[in-house]
Protein backbone atom coordinates (compact mmCIF):
# COMPACT_ATOMS: atom_id res chain seq x y z
CA UNK A 1 0.00 0.00 0.00
CA UNK A 2 1.60 3.23 -1.17
CA UNK A 3 1.40 6.41 0.84
CA UNK A 4 -1.18 8.99 -0.24
CA UNK A 5 0.40 11.79 -2.26
CA UNK A 6 -1.42 14.74 -0.69
CA UNK A 7 -0.27 17.12 -3.44
CA UNK A 8 -2.44 15.26 -5.97
CA UNK A 9 -5.72 15.62 -4.07
CA UNK A 10 -8.00 17.92 -6.07
CA UNK A 11 -11.44 16.33 -5.60
CA UNK A 12 -12.66 14.62 -2.44
CA UNK A 13 -15.81 12.54 -1.94
CA UNK A 14 -17.22 12.12 1.58
CA UNK A 15 -19.85 9.37 1.93
CA UNK A 16 -22.46 9.76 4.70
CA UNK A 17 -25.99 9.09 3.34
CA UNK A 18 -27.43 7.46 6.47
CA UNK A 19 -29.03 9.23 9.47
CA UNK A 20 -29.28 12.95 10.23
CA UNK A 21 -27.21 12.71 13.42
CA UNK A 22 -24.54 10.67 11.63
CA UNK A 23 -24.14 13.34 8.97
CA UNK A 24 -24.06 16.18 11.50
CA UNK A 25 -21.34 14.45 13.54
CA UNK A 26 -19.21 14.18 10.38
CA UNK A 27 -19.06 17.97 9.93
CA UNK A 28 -15.96 18.52 12.14
CA UNK A 29 -14.07 15.98 10.02
CA UNK A 30 -15.27 17.69 6.84
CA UNK A 31 -14.04 21.02 8.26
CA UNK A 32 -10.66 19.40 8.95
CA UNK A 33 -10.53 18.20 5.33
CA UNK A 34 -11.25 21.72 4.16
CA UNK A 35 -8.45 23.09 6.35
CA UNK A 36 -6.01 20.46 5.06
CA UNK A 37 -7.04 20.89 1.41
CA UNK A 38 -8.24 24.51 1.10
CA UNK A 39 -8.31 24.45 -2.71
CA UNK A 40 -9.89 21.02 -3.14
CA UNK A 41 -13.44 20.40 -4.36
CA UNK A 42 -15.26 18.59 -1.52
CA UNK A 43 -18.47 16.72 -2.36
CA UNK A 44 -20.70 14.86 0.09
CA UNK A 45 -22.77 11.86 -0.92
CA UNK A 46 -25.96 12.34 1.10
CA UNK A 47 -29.63 11.72 0.41
CA UNK A 48 -32.76 13.83 0.19
CA UNK A 49 -33.67 12.87 3.79
CA UNK A 50 -30.56 14.31 5.46
CA UNK A 51 -28.90 16.68 2.95
CA UNK A 52 -30.52 19.84 4.35
CA UNK A 53 -28.31 19.74 7.47
CA UNK A 54 -25.29 20.51 5.26
CA UNK A 55 -27.03 22.76 2.74
CA UNK A 56 -25.29 25.96 3.89
CA UNK A 57 -22.01 24.41 5.01
CA UNK A 58 -19.13 26.53 3.63
CA UNK A 59 -16.74 23.56 3.81
CA UNK A 60 -18.76 21.69 1.18
CA UNK A 61 -18.77 22.51 -2.53
CA UNK A 62 -21.30 19.96 -3.73
CA UNK A 63 -24.00 17.62 -2.43
CA UNK A 64 -24.56 14.46 -4.48
CA UNK A 65 -27.87 12.72 -3.78
CA UNK A 66 -27.58 8.97 -3.22
CA UNK A 67 -30.27 6.54 -4.36
CA UNK A 68 -29.00 3.31 -2.77
CA UNK A 69 -29.26 3.85 0.99
CA UNK A 70 -33.07 3.67 1.03
CA UNK A 71 -32.75 0.14 -0.36
CA UNK A 72 -30.21 -0.74 2.33
CA UNK A 73 -32.63 0.48 5.02
CA UNK A 74 -35.50 -1.54 3.55
CA UNK A 75 -33.22 -4.59 3.14
CA UNK A 76 -33.96 -4.66 -0.58
CA UNK A 77 -31.60 -6.33 -3.00
CA UNK A 78 -29.37 -3.98 -4.98
CA UNK A 79 -28.73 -5.25 -8.49
CA UNK A 80 -25.16 -5.20 -9.79
CA UNK A 81 -26.31 -2.93 -12.60
CA UNK A 82 -27.31 -0.37 -9.97
CA UNK A 83 -23.84 -0.55 -8.44
CA UNK A 84 -22.36 0.04 -11.87
CA UNK A 85 -24.60 3.04 -12.55
CA UNK A 86 -23.67 4.64 -9.20
CA UNK A 87 -20.00 3.91 -9.80
CA UNK A 88 -20.18 5.34 -13.32
CA UNK A 89 -21.62 8.60 -12.02
CA UNK A 90 -18.76 8.94 -9.51
CA UNK A 91 -16.16 7.89 -12.07
CA UNK A 92 -17.32 10.69 -14.36
CA UNK A 93 -16.56 13.19 -11.58
CA UNK A 94 -12.92 12.05 -11.43
CA UNK A 95 -12.52 12.02 -7.64
CA UNK A 96 -8.98 11.56 -6.31
CA UNK A 97 -10.03 10.53 -2.81
CA UNK A 98 -13.14 8.94 -1.29
CA UNK A 99 -13.84 8.36 2.41
CA UNK A 100 -16.58 5.95 3.45
CA UNK A 101 -17.80 7.51 6.71
CA UNK A 102 -20.99 5.46 6.40
CA UNK A 103 -19.09 2.16 6.45
CA UNK A 104 -21.63 0.19 4.40
CA UNK A 105 -20.44 -2.47 1.93
CA UNK A 106 -22.50 -0.82 -0.81
CA UNK A 107 -20.32 2.28 -0.87
CA UNK A 108 -17.06 0.39 -0.46
CA UNK A 109 -17.97 -1.49 -3.64
CA UNK A 110 -19.12 1.64 -5.49
CA UNK A 111 -15.85 3.42 -4.60
CA UNK A 112 -13.90 0.41 -5.89
CA UNK A 113 -15.89 0.09 -9.13
CA UNK A 114 -15.54 3.83 -9.73
CA UNK A 115 -11.76 3.39 -9.73
CA UNK A 116 -11.19 6.22 -7.27
CA UNK A 117 -7.44 6.40 -6.71
CA UNK A 118 -7.41 6.66 -2.91
CA UNK A 119 -10.15 4.85 -1.00
CA UNK A 120 -10.37 5.08 2.81
CA UNK A 121 -12.67 2.99 5.00
CA UNK A 122 -12.91 0.86 8.10
CA UNK A 123 -10.43 -2.03 8.25
CA UNK A 124 -12.56 -3.71 10.91
CA UNK A 125 -15.19 -4.74 8.36
CA UNK A 126 -13.01 -7.64 7.33
CA UNK A 127 -15.31 -9.16 4.70
CA UNK A 128 -14.87 -6.19 2.39
CA UNK A 129 -12.06 -4.03 3.76
CA UNK A 130 -9.95 -5.23 0.78
CA UNK A 131 -12.02 -2.84 -1.35
CA UNK A 132 -10.15 0.03 0.32
CA UNK A 133 -6.51 0.66 -0.50
CA UNK A 134 -6.03 2.77 2.65
CA UNK A 135 -8.04 0.96 5.34
CA UNK A 136 -8.02 2.28 8.93
CA UNK A 137 -9.24 0.47 12.02
CA UNK A 138 -12.20 2.29 13.57
CA UNK A 139 -12.68 1.22 17.17
CA UNK A 140 -16.42 0.59 17.09
CA UNK A 141 -16.09 -1.96 19.89
CA UNK A 142 -15.31 0.91 22.26
CA UNK A 143 -17.98 3.03 23.91
CA UNK A 144 -15.25 5.51 24.93
CA UNK A 145 -14.92 7.00 21.43
CA UNK A 146 -17.47 9.57 20.31
CA UNK A 147 -18.92 9.41 16.80
CA UNK A 148 -17.15 12.69 16.00
CA UNK A 149 -13.85 10.98 16.88
CA UNK A 150 -14.70 7.91 14.78
CA UNK A 151 -14.78 10.17 11.71
CA UNK A 152 -11.35 11.54 12.53
CA UNK A 153 -9.98 7.99 12.80
CA UNK A 154 -10.47 7.68 9.04
CA UNK A 155 -8.47 10.84 8.39
CA UNK A 156 -5.22 9.41 9.78
CA UNK A 157 -3.78 8.47 6.34
CA UNK A 158 -4.12 12.15 5.43
CA UNK A 159 -2.09 13.33 8.39
CA UNK A 160 -5.15 14.87 10.07
CA UNK A 161 -5.42 14.45 13.83
CA UNK A 162 -8.42 14.80 16.10
CA UNK A 163 -9.07 18.37 17.25
CA UNK A 164 -10.63 18.25 20.76
CA UNK A 165 -12.01 21.75 20.20
CA UNK A 166 -13.79 20.80 16.97
CA UNK A 167 -17.39 21.97 16.61
CA UNK A 168 -20.36 20.54 14.77
CA UNK A 169 -21.62 22.74 11.95
CA UNK A 170 -25.21 23.27 10.85
CA UNK A 171 -26.11 26.67 9.35
CA UNK A 172 -29.80 27.53 8.91
CA UNK A 173 -30.93 29.21 5.73
CA UNK A 174 -31.99 32.86 5.94
CA UNK A 175 -35.45 31.87 4.71
CA UNK A 176 -35.83 29.26 7.47
CA UNK A 177 -34.74 31.72 10.16
CA UNK A 178 -37.27 34.26 8.88
CA UNK A 179 -39.97 31.60 8.87
CA UNK A 180 -39.03 30.69 12.44
CA UNK A 181 -39.46 34.32 13.49
CA UNK A 182 -42.92 34.37 11.93
CA UNK A 183 -43.87 31.18 13.79
CA UNK A 184 -42.67 32.65 17.09
CA UNK A 185 -44.68 35.81 16.50
CA UNK A 186 -47.79 33.95 15.37
CA UNK A 187 -47.79 31.94 18.58
CA UNK A 188 -47.32 35.03 20.78
CA UNK A 189 -43.92 33.90 22.04
CA UNK A 190 -41.98 37.11 21.39
CA UNK A 191 -40.28 38.18 24.61
CA UNK A 192 -40.98 34.87 26.35
CA UNK A 193 -38.50 32.07 27.10
CA UNK A 194 -38.20 29.90 23.99
CA UNK A 195 -38.03 26.26 25.09
CA UNK A 196 -38.42 23.38 22.64
CA UNK A 197 -39.27 19.76 23.41
CA UNK A 198 -39.01 16.71 21.15
CA UNK A 199 -40.87 13.85 22.85
CA UNK A 200 -40.15 11.05 20.35
CA UNK A 201 -37.19 9.20 18.88
CA UNK A 202 -38.48 8.37 15.37
CA UNK A 203 -38.30 4.73 16.46
CA UNK A 204 -34.51 4.52 16.84
CA UNK A 205 -34.48 4.39 20.64
CA UNK A 206 -36.84 4.09 23.58
CA UNK A 207 -38.58 7.42 24.27
CA UNK A 208 -39.25 8.72 27.77
CA UNK A 209 -42.86 8.02 28.74
CA UNK A 210 -45.41 10.48 27.31
CA UNK A 211 -47.02 11.02 30.72
CA UNK A 212 -43.62 12.05 32.12
CA UNK A 213 -43.17 14.55 29.31
CA UNK A 214 -46.66 15.94 29.89
CA UNK A 215 -45.92 16.42 33.59
CA UNK A 216 -42.62 18.15 32.79
CA UNK A 217 -44.12 20.40 30.11
CA UNK A 218 -46.78 21.64 32.52
CA UNK A 219 -44.18 22.29 35.19
CA UNK A 220 -41.77 24.17 32.90
CA UNK A 221 -44.55 26.13 31.21
CA UNK A 222 -45.86 27.35 34.57
CA UNK A 223 -42.42 28.15 35.99
CA UNK A 224 -41.19 30.13 32.98
CA UNK A 225 -44.59 31.54 31.97
CA UNK A 226 -44.30 30.41 28.38
CA UNK A 227 -45.71 27.89 25.96
CA UNK A 228 -43.44 24.96 25.19
CA UNK A 229 -42.61 24.52 21.49
CA UNK A 230 -43.18 20.90 20.46
CA UNK A 231 -40.91 19.82 17.60
CA UNK A 232 -40.38 16.54 15.77
CA UNK A 233 -40.84 14.67 12.53
CA UNK A 234 -43.77 12.71 11.09
CA UNK A 235 -43.12 9.77 13.42
CA UNK A 236 -43.69 12.02 16.46
CA UNK A 237 -47.15 13.14 15.33
CA UNK A 238 -49.00 10.26 17.01
CA UNK A 239 -47.20 10.87 20.33
CA UNK A 240 -48.05 14.56 20.25
CA UNK A 241 -51.69 13.83 19.38
CA UNK A 242 -51.79 11.62 22.46
CA UNK A 243 -50.32 14.35 24.64
CA UNK A 244 -52.16 17.39 23.21
CA UNK A 245 -55.50 17.06 25.10
CA UNK A 246 -53.63 17.03 28.41
CA UNK A 247 -51.48 20.04 27.57
CA UNK A 248 -54.13 22.53 26.45
CA UNK A 249 -52.51 25.99 26.44
CA UNK A 250 -49.14 24.82 27.83
CA UNK A 251 -47.61 23.97 24.45
CA UNK A 252 -47.56 24.83 20.77
CA UNK A 253 -47.63 21.87 18.39
CA UNK A 254 -45.12 22.46 15.58
CA UNK A 255 -44.37 18.81 14.87
CA UNK A 256 -44.05 18.11 11.16
CA UNK A 257 -42.10 21.17 10.02
CA UNK A 258 -39.76 20.57 7.11
CA UNK A 259 -36.21 19.81 8.21
CA UNK A 260 -35.09 23.18 6.85
CA UNK A 261 -37.69 25.08 8.91
CA UNK A 262 -37.05 22.83 11.92
CA UNK A 263 -33.42 23.98 11.85
CA UNK A 264 -34.41 27.62 11.39
CA UNK A 265 -36.81 27.57 14.34
CA UNK A 266 -34.54 25.53 16.60
CA UNK A 267 -31.71 28.01 16.02
CA UNK A 268 -33.78 30.61 17.92
CA UNK A 269 -34.56 28.50 20.95
CA UNK A 270 -32.99 29.11 24.37
CA UNK A 271 -33.25 25.45 25.37
CA UNK A 272 -33.89 22.06 23.77
CA UNK A 273 -35.19 19.06 25.75
CA UNK A 274 -35.38 15.68 24.04
CA UNK A 275 -34.70 11.99 23.92
CA UNK A 276 -31.39 10.98 22.38
CA UNK A 277 -31.96 11.14 18.62
CA UNK A 278 -30.68 12.89 15.46
CA UNK A 279 -31.91 16.43 16.27
CA UNK A 280 -29.79 16.27 19.46
CA UNK A 281 -26.78 16.86 17.22
CA UNK A 282 -28.49 19.63 15.26
CA UNK A 283 -29.11 21.45 18.56
CA UNK A 284 -25.46 20.95 19.54
CA UNK A 285 -24.30 22.29 16.17
CA UNK A 286 -26.51 25.34 16.65
CA UNK A 287 -25.07 25.80 20.17
CA UNK A 288 -28.52 25.46 21.74
CA UNK A 289 -28.27 24.34 25.41
CA UNK A 290 -29.79 20.87 25.64
CA UNK A 291 -31.15 18.40 28.16
CA UNK A 292 -30.90 14.95 26.59
CA UNK A 293 -32.56 11.83 28.03
CA UNK A 294 -31.04 8.37 27.69
CA UNK A 295 -33.65 5.81 28.72
CA UNK A 296 -32.42 2.38 27.62
CA UNK A 297 -29.22 0.65 28.61
CA UNK A 298 -28.29 0.35 24.95
CA UNK A 299 -27.97 4.13 24.54
CA UNK A 300 -24.41 5.17 25.36
CA UNK A 301 -23.46 8.85 25.84
CA UNK A 302 -19.83 7.86 25.25
CA UNK A 303 -20.56 7.62 21.53
CA UNK A 304 -23.69 9.72 21.00
CA UNK A 305 -23.72 12.54 23.59
CA UNK A 306 -24.17 16.15 22.48
CA UNK A 307 -20.82 17.53 21.35
CA UNK A 308 -19.36 20.85 22.48
CA UNK A 309 -22.51 22.73 23.49
CA UNK A 310 -23.88 23.47 26.96
CA UNK A 311 -25.84 20.39 27.93
CA UNK A 312 -27.01 18.05 30.65
CA UNK A 313 -27.25 14.30 30.10
CA UNK A 314 -29.85 12.36 32.09
CA UNK A 315 -29.22 8.61 32.34
CA UNK A 316 -30.21 6.50 35.35
CA UNK A 317 -29.33 2.94 36.33
CA UNK A 318 -32.13 0.83 34.92
CA UNK A 319 -33.96 -1.91 36.82
CA UNK A 320 -34.50 -3.84 33.59
CA UNK A 321 -32.87 -7.29 33.99
CA UNK A 322 -32.84 -8.14 30.27
CA UNK A 323 -30.24 -7.69 27.53
CA UNK A 324 -31.05 -4.44 25.73
CA UNK A 325 -32.21 -4.13 22.12
CA UNK A 326 -34.56 -1.12 21.84
CA UNK A 327 -35.85 -1.58 18.24
CA UNK A 328 -37.43 -4.96 19.07
CA UNK A 329 -38.08 -4.61 22.81
CA UNK A 330 -41.77 -4.48 23.80
CA UNK A 331 -41.12 -3.71 27.47
CA UNK A 332 -41.54 -0.22 28.89
CA UNK A 333 -39.44 -0.58 32.06
CA UNK A 334 -36.77 1.96 31.12
CA UNK A 335 -39.18 4.55 29.75
CA UNK A 336 -40.47 5.58 33.18
CA UNK A 337 -37.31 5.40 35.29
CA UNK A 338 -36.02 8.94 34.79
CA UNK A 339 -37.66 11.27 37.31
CA UNK A 340 -39.40 14.47 36.27
CA UNK A 341 -37.69 16.37 39.08
CA UNK A 342 -34.23 15.44 37.81
CA UNK A 343 -35.00 16.71 34.31
CA UNK A 344 -36.60 19.89 35.67
CA UNK A 345 -33.48 20.56 37.75
CA UNK A 346 -31.27 20.18 34.66
CA UNK A 347 -33.50 22.62 32.76
CA UNK A 348 -33.18 25.19 35.55
CA UNK A 349 -29.41 24.78 35.61
CA UNK A 350 -29.06 25.39 31.87
CA UNK A 351 -31.52 28.28 31.89
CA UNK A 352 -29.37 29.91 34.57
CA UNK A 353 -26.22 29.57 32.46
CA UNK A 354 -24.67 26.36 33.84
CA UNK A 355 -23.36 23.45 31.78
CA UNK A 356 -20.15 24.89 30.38
CA UNK A 357 -17.52 22.13 30.21
CA UNK A 358 -14.04 21.95 28.73
CA UNK A 359 -13.45 19.16 26.15
CA UNK A 360 -11.72 17.09 28.86
CA UNK A 361 -14.56 17.60 31.35
CA UNK A 362 -17.06 16.70 28.65
CA UNK A 363 -15.18 13.48 27.90
CA UNK A 364 -15.11 12.47 31.57
CA UNK A 365 -18.82 13.22 31.90
CA UNK A 366 -19.61 11.00 28.89
CA UNK A 367 -17.50 8.16 30.21
CA UNK A 368 -18.94 8.43 33.72
CA UNK A 369 -22.40 7.80 32.28
CA UNK A 370 -21.24 5.09 29.87
CA UNK A 371 -18.85 2.84 31.78
CA UNK A 372 -20.50 0.45 34.23
CA UNK A 373 -17.75 -1.29 36.17
CA UNK A 374 -17.49 -4.36 38.34
CA UNK A 375 -14.43 -4.28 40.62
CA UNK A 376 -13.40 -7.59 42.18
CA UNK A 377 -10.42 -9.09 44.02
CA UNK A 378 -8.31 -7.95 46.95
CA UNK A 379 -5.56 -5.46 47.71
CA UNK A 380 -4.85 -1.83 48.43
CA UNK A 381 -4.94 -0.85 44.74
CA UNK A 382 -8.40 -2.37 44.39
CA UNK A 383 -9.68 -0.25 47.27
CA UNK A 384 -7.91 2.80 45.83
CA UNK A 385 -9.61 2.39 42.41
CA UNK A 386 -12.98 1.70 44.02
CA UNK A 387 -12.67 4.78 46.21
CA UNK A 388 -11.75 7.08 43.31
CA UNK A 389 -14.67 5.85 41.20
CA UNK A 390 -17.24 6.17 43.99
CA UNK A 391 -16.00 9.61 45.07
CA UNK A 392 -16.44 10.91 41.54
CA UNK A 393 -19.92 9.44 41.08
CA UNK A 394 -19.04 6.71 38.58
CA UNK A 395 -21.23 3.62 38.25
CA UNK A 396 -19.31 0.90 40.01
CA UNK A 397 -20.22 -2.34 41.74
CA UNK A 398 -18.18 -4.86 43.71
CA UNK A 399 -18.80 -8.44 44.80
CA UNK A 400 -16.99 -9.94 47.79
CA UNK A 401 -14.86 -12.94 46.84
CA UNK A 402 -16.81 -15.15 49.24
CA UNK A 403 -20.07 -14.23 47.50
CA UNK A 404 -18.50 -14.47 44.06
CA UNK A 405 -17.57 -18.13 44.65
CA UNK A 406 -21.24 -18.95 45.28
CA UNK A 407 -22.51 -17.42 42.05
CA UNK A 408 -23.03 -19.63 39.01
CA UNK A 409 -22.06 -18.55 35.49
CA UNK A 410 -25.75 -17.97 34.75
CA UNK A 411 -26.12 -15.77 37.82
CA UNK A 412 -23.09 -13.74 36.81
CA UNK A 413 -24.61 -13.32 33.33
CA UNK A 414 -27.77 -12.05 34.99
CA UNK A 415 -25.73 -9.55 37.01
CA UNK A 416 -24.06 -8.21 33.86
CA UNK A 417 -27.42 -7.85 32.12
CA UNK A 418 -29.11 -6.23 35.10
CA UNK A 419 -26.47 -3.55 35.63
CA UNK A 420 -25.27 -3.33 32.01
CA UNK A 421 -21.69 -4.05 33.09
CA UNK A 422 -19.19 -3.34 30.32
CA UNK A 423 -15.86 -3.54 32.21
CA UNK A 424 -14.71 -6.04 34.84
CA UNK A 425 -11.54 -4.85 36.59
CA UNK A 426 -10.02 -7.95 38.15
CA UNK A 427 -7.52 -7.49 41.00
CA UNK A 428 -5.52 -10.28 42.73
CA UNK A 429 -7.35 -13.44 43.86
CA UNK A 430 -10.16 -13.04 41.33
CA UNK A 431 -11.32 -16.58 40.36
CA UNK A 432 -10.94 -17.69 36.73
CA UNK A 433 -14.69 -18.29 36.63
CA UNK A 434 -15.17 -14.55 36.26
CA UNK A 435 -13.07 -14.50 33.09
CA UNK A 436 -15.19 -17.32 31.63
CA UNK A 437 -18.39 -15.46 32.51
CA UNK A 438 -17.27 -12.36 30.59
CA UNK A 439 -16.41 -14.41 27.51
CA UNK A 440 -19.92 -15.88 27.52
CA UNK A 441 -21.45 -12.41 27.24
CA UNK A 442 -20.44 -12.41 23.57
CA UNK A 443 -23.46 -14.71 23.10
CA UNK A 444 -26.01 -12.55 24.92
CA UNK A 445 -24.94 -8.89 24.82
CA UNK A 446 -24.45 -6.55 21.82
CA UNK A 447 -20.98 -5.72 23.19
CA UNK A 448 -19.25 -8.35 25.35
CA UNK A 449 -18.11 -7.40 28.84
CA UNK A 450 -14.45 -6.41 28.76
CA UNK A 451 -12.28 -8.31 31.25
CA UNK A 452 -9.36 -6.19 32.46
CA UNK A 453 -6.73 -7.92 34.54
CA UNK A 454 -5.10 -5.42 36.88
CA UNK A 455 -1.51 -4.47 36.02
CA UNK A 456 -0.54 -3.06 39.41
CA UNK A 457 -0.77 0.57 38.32
CA UNK A 458 -1.10 3.31 40.92
CA UNK A 459 -3.95 5.74 40.20
CA UNK A 460 -3.97 9.16 41.85
CA UNK A 461 -7.18 10.64 40.42
CA UNK A 462 -10.20 9.99 38.23
CA UNK A 463 -8.52 11.37 35.10
CA UNK A 464 -5.67 8.87 35.33
CA UNK A 465 -8.09 6.00 36.00
CA UNK A 466 -10.44 7.05 33.19
CA UNK A 467 -7.51 7.33 30.77
CA UNK A 468 -6.43 3.81 31.73
CA UNK A 469 -9.91 2.35 31.14
CA UNK A 470 -10.31 4.26 27.89
CA UNK A 471 -6.95 3.12 26.54
CA UNK A 472 -7.57 -0.53 27.42
CA UNK A 473 -11.16 -0.46 26.24
CA UNK A 474 -10.15 1.02 22.90
CA UNK A 475 -7.48 -1.64 22.33
CA UNK A 476 -9.60 -4.66 23.21
CA UNK A 477 -10.03 -7.40 20.64
CA UNK A 478 -13.50 -8.54 21.77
Amino acid sequence: MSKIDLSTIRKILVIRPDAIGDLVTSTPAIAALRKKFPQAHIAVLARKYNQLVIKNNPDIDEIILDELYDKIQKKQKIRFSEYKIAAGQLCAQDFDLAINFCGEFTYALVMFLAGIRYRIGDRGRVMYSWLYNHPVLQHFNSWAIHEVEHHFELLQPLGIEMDPNAKLKVIPTREAVDEGKKIIAANELIGKPLIAFNIGTSGSNKPWAVDKFIELIRLVSDKYQTKIVLLGGPKEEALVREAAPKLKDKAVNLVGLSLENFIGLLSQMQLYVANDTGPTHIAAALQIPSVILYTSKYQKPGRWAPWANRHKIIKVISDCPYPCNPPICQRAICTTEIGTEEVAKAIDQLMSGEGILSPEEERLDREKLTFNLLIVGKGEKKEQALGILKTNGWRVWTIALEDLKKLSLRELQGFYHRYDINIVHAFPQTPFKLRISTLLTSLTMPFPVFYLRDEGKDFKNITALADYYTDKFNKRVI
